[in-house]
């Protein structure tokens, strides 16, 4: 090739074939994995909770246990705990409460739904209460 617009559009139609094919791949990982995740549901779904409720809830928390551990392992963070400071990048304030004792004003008391952040970015911001005012000792300051 011998004209330069032509070569490059050549090179950038190959980066651009190169990443789709790494995003595709990444891709069906993850979506194998929460595959194997959906399996472990059908096959206890089909021994169904006829026996002990102690154990099918145990085998429920085993499966979003593999299920969050490999989210986790491609990427996926939790935004959002119960005693840190709401920050408006990171939490959706659904609610207010005062604040009980010791606990400082803009902290998180309750989490109603986790937040989610990959590479960085936030894909979702945990909806959570926060406790207001009226709870913290005179001079205390969080750091």
């Amino acid at each position: 090739m011998s004209d330069p617009t032509a070569r490059l559009a050549y090179e950038h139609a190959r980066a651009l074939a190169a990443r789709d094919s790494v995003h595709q791949a990444l891709t069906e990982r993850l979506l194998l994995r929460c595959a194997d995740a959906l399996d472990s549901f059908d096959r206890l779904l089909a021994e169904g909770a006829a026996g002990d409720v102690g154990t099918y809830r145990r085998s429920l928390a085993l499966i979003a246990g593999q299920l969050e551990r490999d989210l986790a392992e491609e990427g996926l963070e939790r935004v959002g705990q119960v005693g840190e400071r709401a920050e408006p990048a990171t939490h959706h304030i659904e609610a207010v409460r005062t604040a009980p004792p010791g606990a400082d004003g803009d902290e998180v008391v309750e989490i109603l739904q986790r937040g989610y952040r990959y590479r960085g970015q936030v894909l979702r911001a945990a909806r959570v209460v926060v406790a207001v005012g009226g709870g913290t000792e005179q001079g205390t300051e969080r750091e």
